[in-house]
């Protein structure tokens, strides 16, 4: 049978569980706005009843129990919930990042306006016309001129913001290994790889705390709001090793964009390349290559939305060209510099045009107005007939059959349609991010309405136990120092 000190031992147990899971519950309200931190919670446990039974051991109806201890201090974490929440944050910021960028691309082209591209290209055409009726007047002469140099010039700008626009994507580039080293993709791989070098150092620190048989509930959350951090640039899979059905803290598998970033116990680092001829970017974890389709995240939203800023930087370029071989070749005379190309801002009215527009060849100038309604198919176009009756002909550029206003509003469209859906789909995204992070929170976040009540409830347990254990001491105080 258990000794008459017996009842100090359970009520000491009481006092210092109830004591150790007010702790806990002050320390989930004090980080009940700390970002990424998870509800903690006192596993109490019964300690082993008085006495086990052994071999040999006399047993009585019923095992005393011996009181209580704070078995354990558990996080309250939902791994589905961590699953589900970074596939969409991927998602997400894949949508986020080309809404950006495509904000920065509508700018550049203030269509409709009265002064954007598109009314200039019908003007400059109409200004033709004007002089077709009056050839030989020089105010109409000087504001063909005018007009064609503005235009050019508003070309020129527009394509020079798209070229800045790819360039802050990436700025510069290893001419023999093609590798980024410089613009937001290298900014972005370079916080990946320090995010994965504090996991790496983070998982040592956790591994060491376990194996000393405590609960290390701090440096996981850590831990894992980076590798919520990390789902922000790329899809994230991690698997942890267990010994026995318990964790070890150690990481069996971590993949970034599908690829295995831990391989023969050495991690891996992200690195990128751009090739300027092809466009195409390309992303090696350690020293596997990342398939270029599949994959969300703000790594693969820069380098998706990088083409279509080429893409339409190479539209333009191509407008330009058409629009200034053929003027020159209905004109008959170069109106516009024909060697060189936009990217050289060499895209512009010819000097002696700017500076004597007199010499412009007006007869012809109902050829160069007609060349607004034709569509440019790369096929010989007859523009009119001179004075002896011979047709005049020129060799169109080819723009897929479009006219130069068409091909241009394709641009605009094309821009205007992928930028609402890059705006929507990053809405739609952002809400179902949202709606997971709340569910998520709602297991792992801290209720302070919740932990007041269980403070008050681990203080009655608390009191309780010193009573017991001023009982105790009564009666022991009565059985040593009152009897006679």
């Amino acid at each position: 049978m258990p000794g008459t000190f017996f009842g100090l031992e359970i009520a000491r147990r009481g006092l210092q569980a109830h004591r150790a899971a007010m702790d806990v519950t002050a320390h989930n309200v004090a980080n009940a706005n700390t970002p990424g931190y998870t509800r903690q919670e006192a596993v109490m446990a019964a300690t082993d009843p008085y006495c086990n039974p052994t071999l040999g051991t006399q047993l009585t109806p019923g095992q005393l129990g011996t009181g209580v201890l704070a078995a354990a201090v558990r996080r309250i974490r939902n791994e589905y919930l961590d699953v589900q929440v970074r596939d969409t944050l991927s998602s997400k910021e894949y949508w986020r990042v080309q809404e950006e960028i495509f904000a920065r691309v509508e700018a550049v082209f203030p269509e409709p306006a009265t002064d954007g591209i598109s009314s200039l290209l019908t003007k400059f055409f109409n200004t033709w016309q004007d002089l077709n009726n009056t050839p030989q007047d020089p105010g109409v002469k000087a504001a063909v001129a005018e007009v064609g140099d503005e235009l050019a010039t508003m070309m020129r700008e527009a394509y020079k913001q798209l070229e800045d626009i790819a360039g802050s994507i990436v700025k510069k580039v290893d001419s023999s290994t093609n590798e980024v080293k410089s613009g937001l993709l290298k900014d972005q791989v370079d916080a990946v790889n320090d995010i994965l070098k504090q996991i790496r150092e983070l998982t040592e620190a956790i591994k060491r705390v376990y194996a000393q048989g405590n609960q290390p509930n701090d440096l996981l959350d850590k831990r894992d709001m980076l590798l919520d951090r990390l789902a922000e640039y790329g899809p994230v899979s991690v698997k942890f090793t267990t010994e026995n059905g318990k964790p070890t803290g150690e990481i069996e598998e971590l993949k970034f964009l599908g690829v295995e970033v831990i391989a023969d116990g050495e991690w891996g680092e992200v690195a990128v390349s751009y090739d300027p001829q092809s466009g195409t970017v390309e992303f090696t974890v350690g020293e596997k290559a990342v398939e270029q389709e599949g994959y969300a995240g703000s790594l693969k939203g820069l380098a998706a939305v990088l083409g279509k800023v080429k893409d339409y930087a190479g539209t333009l370029s191509s407008l330009s060209e058409a629009l200034r071989d053929a003027v020159n070749g209905a004109l008959d005379q170069e109106f516009f510099v024909k060697d060189g190309s936009l990217a050289e801002g060499t895209f512009a009215v010819h000097g002696d045009i700017l500076s004597a527009p007199s010499t412009i060849n007006g007869e012809r100038a109902l050829y160069v107005a007609r060349l607004a309604t034709i569509g440019m198919d790369g096929e010989e176009k007859v523009l009119g007939r001179d004075a002896q009756g011979n047709d005049i002909t020129i060799s169109t550029p080819d723009l897929g059959g479009a006219t130069f206003s068409e091909y241009f509003n394709a641009l605009l469209a094309d821009i205007g349609a992928r930028s609402g859906t890059a705006s929507e789909m990053s809405k739609t995204q952002g809400a179902v991010y949202e709606q997971l992070e709340g569910l998520r929170q709602s297991v792992s976040g801290v209720n302070l309405d919740e932990e007041l009540s269980r403070l008050i409830q681990y203080q009655y347990g608390y009191q309780a136990s010193a009573r017991v254990l001023a009982a105790v001491d009564e009666m022991l105080d009565y059985l040593i120092n009152r009897m006679l």
